[in-house]
């Protein structure tokens, strides 16, 4: 037999004196409550009379001790649906978020794409205009052979002519 005659030594054997936690003792009291009302609407359903004090009395001392356990499993499967429901939650708006953010941010980079794209053309064609000419630069300086005799045999010819 258990000591329970009511709601309060529900609530005192599932809340106060829990050592889950008193959320998971609140769930499990609304739990045992709603089945309590849900034989009262049973009851008034099949003899049309509502439910005396001392019918739901007895029906709190006939319960039995396993009911409360059965309450505080329902209420820990409730609550941890509700916990991964929320985690789901949670790492789907972090996704989001996340993805927005790399969306976002290709696309602000593709609106700089062609400035920096010109740009880089244009580095590669001064790069090219600069080697083009100090390729000519060598190509002259090794095909005009200005070695210090050749100049001064250039400079000794150019006197004799005048």
């Amino acid at each position: 037999m258990n000591d329970i005659s009511g709601p309060q030594d529900v609530y005192k054997c599932l809340v106060e004196e829990a050592p889950e936690g008193w959320l998971l003792g609140l769930l499990a009291f609304a739990v045992l409550e709603e089945q309590r009302i849900d034989w009262m609407r049973h009851v008034e359903a099949k003899s049309g009379v509502v439910t005396t004090s001392d019918q739901i009395r007895t029906w709190y001392e006939q319960l039995p001790s396993s009911a409360l356990d059965r309450a505080r499993g329902n209420a820990e499967n409730v609550l941890n649906a509700y916990a991964q429901e929320v985690t789901r939650s949670i790492d789907e708006g972090y996704k989001r978020a996340a993805m927005d953010g790399v969306v976002v941010a290709e696309i602000r980079s593709s609106s700089r794409f062609w400035p920096k794209f010109l740009a880089n053309v244009a580095a590669g064609l001064v790069g090219t205009l600069m080697f083009s000419v100090l390729l000519v630069l060598i190509v002259l300086v090794a095909l005009r052979d200005p070695s210090p005799v050749a100049i001064i045999k250039q400079v000794q010819e150019a006197q004799r002519v005048k």
